[in-house]
Protein backbone atom coordinates (compact mmCIF):
# COMPACT_ATOMS: atom_id res chain seq x y z
CA UNK A 1 0.00 0.00 0.00
CA UNK A 2 2.81 2.72 1.08
CA UNK A 3 4.81 1.50 -2.40
CA UNK A 4 1.10 2.37 -4.18
CA UNK A 5 0.61 5.42 -2.49
CA UNK A 6 4.59 6.85 -3.46
CA UNK A 7 4.12 6.26 -6.50
CA UNK A 8 1.00 7.76 -7.06
CA UNK A 9 2.55 10.48 -6.03
CA UNK A 10 5.34 10.63 -7.93
CA UNK A 11 3.07 10.22 -11.00
CA UNK A 12 0.91 13.11 -9.88
CA UNK A 13 4.10 15.45 -9.49
CA UNK A 14 5.48 14.46 -13.07
CA UNK A 15 1.81 14.82 -14.65
CA UNK A 16 1.34 18.45 -12.36
CA UNK A 17 4.80 19.68 -13.80
CA UNK A 18 3.91 18.49 -17.06
CA UNK A 19 0.83 20.25 -17.46
CA UNK A 20 2.50 23.48 -15.71
CA UNK A 21 5.11 23.20 -18.48
CA UNK A 22 2.17 22.80 -20.82
CA UNK A 23 0.56 25.34 -19.50
CA UNK A 24 3.88 28.07 -19.51
CA UNK A 25 4.51 27.04 -23.41
CA UNK A 26 1.38 27.97 -24.30
CA UNK A 27 1.41 31.59 -22.45
CA UNK A 28 5.00 32.18 -23.94
CA UNK A 29 3.12 30.84 -27.62
CA UNK A 30 0.38 33.32 -27.30
CA UNK A 31 2.75 36.25 -26.29
CA UNK A 32 4.82 35.46 -29.30
CA UNK A 33 2.13 35.98 -31.46
CA UNK A 34 0.90 39.26 -30.22
CA UNK A 35 4.82 40.64 -30.69
CA UNK A 36 4.79 40.69 -26.69
CA UNK A 37 8.35 39.23 -27.01
CA UNK A 38 9.19 40.59 -23.56
CA UNK A 39 6.20 38.74 -22.08
CA UNK A 40 7.01 35.91 -24.03
CA UNK A 41 10.95 35.69 -22.52
CA UNK A 42 9.72 36.04 -19.32
CA UNK A 43 7.53 33.13 -18.96
CA UNK A 44 10.26 31.13 -21.62
CA UNK A 45 13.00 32.22 -18.66
CA UNK A 46 10.24 30.05 -15.92
CA UNK A 47 9.90 27.22 -18.05
CA UNK A 48 14.16 27.33 -17.70
CA UNK A 49 14.09 27.85 -14.16
CA UNK A 50 11.50 24.72 -13.62
CA UNK A 51 13.05 22.97 -16.64
CA UNK A 52 17.25 24.07 -17.31
CA UNK A 53 17.55 21.03 -19.32
CA UNK A 54 14.54 22.04 -22.27
CA UNK A 55 16.82 23.18 -25.17
CA UNK A 56 13.24 24.33 -26.86
CA UNK A 57 12.69 26.56 -24.37
CA UNK A 58 16.54 28.35 -24.43
CA UNK A 59 15.44 28.07 -28.70
CA UNK A 60 12.66 29.74 -28.35
CA UNK A 61 14.07 32.59 -25.77
CA UNK A 62 17.15 33.14 -28.26
CA UNK A 63 13.80 33.53 -30.87
CA UNK A 64 12.64 35.94 -28.43
CA UNK A 65 15.63 37.73 -27.67
CA UNK A 66 16.76 38.36 -31.05
CA UNK A 67 13.28 40.67 -31.78
CA UNK A 68 13.75 42.23 -28.81
CA UNK A 69 17.40 43.13 -30.05
CA UNK A 70 19.80 40.92 -27.49
CA UNK A 71 21.69 39.18 -30.33
CA UNK A 72 24.45 38.34 -27.68
CA UNK A 73 21.76 37.12 -24.98
CA UNK A 74 20.30 34.86 -28.48
CA UNK A 75 23.40 33.02 -29.11
CA UNK A 76 24.07 32.70 -25.54
CA UNK A 77 20.57 30.67 -25.26
CA UNK A 78 21.08 28.97 -28.42
CA UNK A 79 25.14 27.70 -27.51
CA UNK A 80 23.20 26.38 -24.35
CA UNK A 81 20.38 24.79 -26.45
CA UNK A 82 23.83 22.56 -28.28
CA UNK A 83 25.12 22.06 -24.87
CA UNK A 84 21.72 20.61 -23.74
CA UNK A 85 20.83 18.76 -27.83
CA UNK A 86 24.04 18.88 -29.69
CA UNK A 87 22.35 17.34 -32.69
CA UNK A 88 19.84 19.87 -33.34
CA UNK A 89 20.75 21.25 -36.83
CA UNK A 90 18.21 24.21 -35.80
CA UNK A 91 20.22 25.26 -33.06
CA UNK A 92 23.33 25.47 -35.19
CA UNK A 93 21.12 27.03 -38.04
CA UNK A 94 20.22 30.11 -36.30
CA UNK A 95 23.38 30.40 -33.98
CA UNK A 96 25.08 30.65 -37.50
CA UNK A 97 22.41 33.17 -38.80
CA UNK A 98 23.01 35.30 -35.48
CA UNK A 99 26.52 34.80 -36.07
CA UNK A 100 26.50 35.72 -39.91
CA UNK A 101 24.19 38.86 -38.93
CA UNK A 102 26.74 40.04 -36.46
CA UNK A 103 29.21 39.46 -39.50
CA UNK A 104 30.98 36.57 -37.26
CA UNK A 105 31.79 34.98 -40.19
CA UNK A 106 34.08 31.91 -39.07
CA UNK A 107 31.75 31.10 -36.33
CA UNK A 108 28.78 31.32 -38.97
CA UNK A 109 30.84 29.13 -41.46
CA UNK A 110 31.62 26.91 -38.36
CA UNK A 111 27.80 26.52 -37.28
CA UNK A 112 26.88 25.78 -41.60
CA UNK A 113 28.92 22.97 -41.64
CA UNK A 114 27.97 21.41 -38.31
CA UNK A 115 24.25 21.96 -39.65
CA UNK A 116 25.57 20.51 -42.93
CA UNK A 117 26.85 17.27 -40.97
CA UNK A 118 23.66 16.87 -39.37
CA UNK A 119 21.20 17.54 -41.79
CA UNK A 120 22.28 16.94 -44.98
CA UNK A 121 19.42 17.80 -46.92
CA UNK A 122 19.20 21.47 -45.45
CA UNK A 123 20.13 23.49 -48.96
CA UNK A 124 20.09 26.67 -47.12
CA UNK A 125 23.06 25.75 -44.70
CA UNK A 126 24.46 24.39 -47.57
CA UNK A 127 24.38 28.28 -49.40
CA UNK A 128 25.35 30.00 -46.57
CA UNK A 129 28.25 27.85 -45.85
CA UNK A 130 29.31 28.70 -49.50
CA UNK A 131 28.70 32.83 -48.89
CA UNK A 132 30.69 32.82 -45.91
CA UNK A 133 33.64 31.06 -47.71
CA UNK A 134 32.87 33.42 -50.45
CA UNK A 135 33.16 36.45 -47.50
CA UNK A 136 36.22 34.94 -45.92
CA UNK A 137 37.84 34.59 -48.98
CA UNK A 138 38.07 30.71 -49.02
CA UNK A 139 39.04 28.44 -51.41
CA UNK A 140 36.80 28.80 -55.07
CA UNK A 141 36.45 24.96 -55.24
CA UNK A 142 35.18 24.62 -51.27
CA UNK A 143 32.31 27.70 -52.35
CA UNK A 144 31.61 25.94 -55.65
CA UNK A 145 31.39 22.64 -53.87
CA UNK A 146 28.44 24.01 -51.19
CA UNK A 147 26.79 25.70 -54.08
CA UNK A 148 26.51 22.49 -56.07
CA UNK A 149 25.73 20.96 -52.88
CA UNK A 150 22.19 23.61 -52.34
CA UNK A 151 21.01 23.29 -55.72
CA UNK A 152 21.00 19.68 -56.03
CA UNK A 153 18.86 19.43 -53.10
CA UNK A 154 17.13 22.45 -54.38
CA UNK A 155 17.37 23.24 -57.98
CA UNK A 156 15.45 26.50 -58.01
CA UNK A 157 17.73 28.03 -55.07
CA UNK A 158 17.83 31.43 -56.83
CA UNK A 159 20.52 32.60 -54.51
CA UNK A 160 22.48 29.32 -55.10
CA UNK A 161 22.43 29.96 -58.52
CA UNK A 162 23.07 33.48 -58.86
CA UNK A 163 26.20 33.17 -56.28
CA UNK A 164 27.65 30.41 -58.81
CA UNK A 165 27.19 32.29 -61.54
CA UNK A 166 29.05 34.69 -60.09
CA UNK A 167 31.92 32.70 -58.77
CA UNK A 168 32.48 30.56 -61.78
Amino acid sequence: MRYLLSFSILISTLTYGQTQRTILYAQATEFGYRNQFKESEGVLSQIIVLHPKDSLAYFDRAIMRENLGDTIGAISDLTKAIEIDPKSADNFFLRGMLYKNSTKYKDALSDFQMVNRLDHGNADAHFFAAQMEFTLNKNKFKVNRELKRCLKINPEHVEAKSLLERHE
